[in-house]
């Protein structure tokens, strides 16, 4: 489903069907559209103190995802001699994968609405190290609060979290609305892969080496890492498989948007992203076979 879904908007961007102010627009419309609704419509059940446990050991074992993370980016960047410039560029790429409309899409297909569910309390950590740790690395300007506060996934999640815990019941029609808006996410976040790897040409980075070992890293070091920590827990097989499949994301579009932003090598931060993602069409079927 992966495969043809990303290949069909491959096949869409190249017969142009899907042109540059589509696929910006598509991108936008996930964002700040179908993906708060896809959260939220998942946050609207019945409270169980068992859904809250297990929320609250996965928004755990994201902080332990990142701080792995962090660990293999920084031990990357030293072993490699990666110049200072740079430095941030493939720190960023390592530590942030692609868990947002990427991530989400993946843990629809793999566990349907819990999965989604259980995603949101893991991603609670991308939304807020992405604007922290994440600034810091691209850039020495000053964190500003309203971008960490004020994004769509953090506040989609949190009111998620809120109706979750306080048993609020969305009107039947306002949830029905929320799961239509938010099944468009799964085939318009696969189009907009596809249309961004028909962009890509592969010829521009085909010797830069530290791209293949940072997307191998983000791809698969990092999954095996945490299926070896959590390989001889008791826990339930959703709650492993939701931090091992979001470690292994390639790396996430705003790597080439933080680089651009703050004056980095745009290019090089592209490159990753599309190499890795590009990739991932291998890695990503054989993790989810592996794990399910």
């Amino acid at each position: 489903m992966i495969f043809f879904l990303i290949g069909f908007g491959y096949f869409l961007r190249k017969i142009n069907v899907m042109n540059d102010g589509f696929t910006k627009g598509a991108t936008d419309l996930i964002i700040y559209v179908t993906l708060p609704a896809m959260v939220l419509s998942s946050m609207d059940r019945d409270f169980s103190r068992e859904l809250a446990s297990n929320g609250m050991i996965i928004f755990l074992l994201g902080a332990l995802m990142y701080a792995v993370l962090a660990v293999f980016g920084f031990v990357f960047v030293q072993l490699r001699n990666i110049n200072t410039q740079d430095k941030g560029v493939y720190l960023y790429m390592v530590i942030f994968g692609n868990v947002g409309y990427l991530g989400y899409p993946i843990a629809k297909i793999a566990f349907d609405d819990i999965g989604v569910f259980y995603t949101a309390f893991f991603n609670i950590w991308f939304q807020l190290l992405t604007w922290t740790l994440g600034v810091k690395l691209m850039s020495k300007s000053k964190i500003r609060i309203s971008k960490l506060i004020l994004n769509p996934g953090l506040c989609a999640t949190l009111l998620g979290v809120m109706i979750f815990f306080f048993s609020w019941d969305l009107p039947v029609v306002v949830k029905g609305t929320l799961e239509t808006i938010g099944g468009m996410t799964v085939p318009l976040a696969m189009f907009v892969v596809g249309a961004f790897l028909a962009d890509a040409k592969f010829s521009d980075f085909l010797t830069k080496i530290d791209l293949y070992l940072a997307s191998i890293l983000k791809l698969c070091v990092g999954p095996l890492i945490m299926a070896l920590i959590l390989y001889k827990t008791n826990l339930p097989l959703i709650i492993k498989s939701i931090p091992i499949m979001m470690s292994g994301m390639p790396s996430g579009v705003n790597t080439a948007i933080f680089a651009k932003m703050f004056d980095r090598d745009y290019k090089l931060a592209s490159q990753g992203v599309v190499l890795s993602t590009a990739l991932s069409l291998i890695s990503l079927p054989i993790l989810l076979t592996l794990l399910l």
